[in-house]
């Protein structure tokens, strides 16, 4: 199980849930992880997590949708693994659930921020790295079913189906 072996992998949002999973198996398939999230006491978990299987890591704290954060994430990853293959685009928080109507401009802009400018972010900043490091680039951004209890046809659906439905809509928001 080295498919990936001699990359190094940046995943953000790897405090927990699924960064914390990707982390992990990344580093199992013999990749060198750079684990960053927001909450610094669970990104160094997740970091040791990996280390404890055998795996490398590097906790950085940070928030991805900041540039001077990114900037540091990516200078961490290549100080500490002389490289970045890959790049995971997986922080992203939804904002509160609400109706519509009552989501207000710094509900939007937290959540755009959140899920997109740090999308943003970290490709403008990682993919230059990426192809010094050869140019065999890899980037994924997570796609987030909508929030809530989901539809007989939505729990039917591939998540994919189900997150791309749900773009037509305000963030988490329910009218």
């Amino acid at each position: 199980m080295d498919r990936l072996a001699g990359k190094v992998a940046l995943i953000t949002g790897a405090s927990k849930g699924i960064g914390r999973v990707m982390s992990r198996l990344f580093a199992q398939e013999g990749a060198a992880v750079v684990c960053a999230a927001r909450s610094r006491d669970l990104v160094e978990e997740t970091a040791a997590l990996v280390k404890a299987a055998g795996g490398r890591a590097v906790a950085v704290t940070g928030d991805a949708a900041t540039e001077g954060d990114v900037k540091r994430m990516i200078e961490a990853g290549v100080g500490a693994f002389g490289k970045l293959d890959v790049l995971i685009n997986n922080a992203g928080d939804g904002g509160p659930t609400k109706r519509v109507q009552d989501y207000t401009s710094d509900d939007w802009f937290y959540t755009i921020n959140s899920c997109l400018t740090s999308s943003y972010m970290c490709t403008r900043f990682a993919v230059p790295e990426m192809l010094k490091a050869g140019g065999d680039m890899a980037r994924a951004n997570r796609a987030r079913p909508p929030r809530g209890k989901p539809t007989p046809r939505q729990a039917a659906s591939p998540p994919g189906r189900r997150a791309a439905r749900a773009g037509g809509r305000a963030p988490c928001a329910r009218a």
